[in-house]
């Protein structure tokens, strides 16, 4: 594993998306943290997907609200591949309750961070033109 960076081609272009990818980012990253820790501590792990999944949650609703905005045209698809990503962190996060290993939680990240970095790159980068000069 290893810290995720914000880089430029992960923008789309409009603040508040790109404010809610780099917070986003930055839990992936405070995980990494906890999961690779000399000692390793499950309370700290669940507390940081707690966070992970509430705010990957409250960013899709607005994500959701500026594409609504913005008339885009893959809306539904999009809305699709959100709910999946839920769907899937919070089965992951019911094993990691089940069994709370370093492994549970290594697969989480691996999953998340995957995900994160290839959606934003694949699907939100195609937002840009309809949602630049659109505010939330």
């Amino acid at each position: 594993m290893g810290v995720i960076t914000w880089r430029r081609q992960l923008s789309v272009g409009q603040p508040a998306i790109d404010e809610d990818h780099k917070h986003l980012i930055e839990y992936l990253n405070q995980l990494d943290t906890a999961l690779n820790a000399q000692v390793y501590l499950p309370s700290r792990v669940a507390k940081i997907l707690v966070k992970l999944l509430e705010y990957t949650k409250e960013h899709f609703g607005r994500e959701e609200k500026l594409m609504r905005m913005a008339h885009y045209p893959r809306l539904e698809e999009h809305i699709r591949q959100h709910r999946e990503c839920v769907s899937k962190i919070a089965a992951l996060s019911q094993e990691f309750t089940k069994n709370p290993s370093r492994a549970s939680g290594e697969h989480i990240y691996s999953f998340t961070a995957d995900w994160l970095v290839r959606h934003i790159i694949m699907e939100d980068t195609q937002l840009t033109p309809y949602v630049r000069g659109v505010w939330l």
